[in-house]
């Protein structure tokens, strides 16, 4: 080995690695925990594809509940501002702050399509789907 390739400790052990950072104390280390993992949901044979769909379901329908909720809050903030500032200022204003209370609102929403889709889209509902549409179109072929 060179002593071009040595690396420079600066009056510690040579025997020990250069770091650029000290070793970690223990109790630092303690403190550092790997938290634990969701558990498996469990379902009974058949009843999966429902439950999973209704919280599919339930997911979206809060995310409408919450955008609704931060809408009306945005109108009710905005008409209070309008009345506060201008004689009938909230009957003045009121389209103003319908429409920023309703633009709040869909931006809201705008997540919800995509949460039914991806709560739609997974292998066992594609699989669903097929085999629907196959029972489907053998049912309908006698009639066409």
């Amino acid at each position: 080995m060179n002593p071009e390739e040595t690396p420079v400790n600066s009056g510690t052990d040579p025997a020990q690695p250069v770091s650029d950072t000290e070793a970690a104390p223990a109790s630092s280390l303690a403190a550092l925990q790997v938290p634990k993992r969701k558990r498996k949901r469990k379902y009974s044979r058949g009843l999966r594809d429902p439950q999973e769909l209704g919280r599919t379901i339930s997911k979206a329908s809060t995310r409408v509940a919450r955008a609704v909720a931060k809408g009306m809050a945005e109108y009710r903030k905005r008409s209070e501002k309008s009345a506060r500032k201008k004689r009938d200022g909230a009957i003045r204003d009121f389209a103003v702050n319908l429409a920023d209370g309703l633009g709040k609102t869909i931006r809201g929403l705008s997540m919800v399509p995509s949460d039914l889709a991806r709560g739609l889209n997974t292998k066992r509902g594609r699989r669903r789907a097929r085999r629907q549409l196959r029972f489907t179109s053998r049912v309908l072929r006698p009639l066409g």
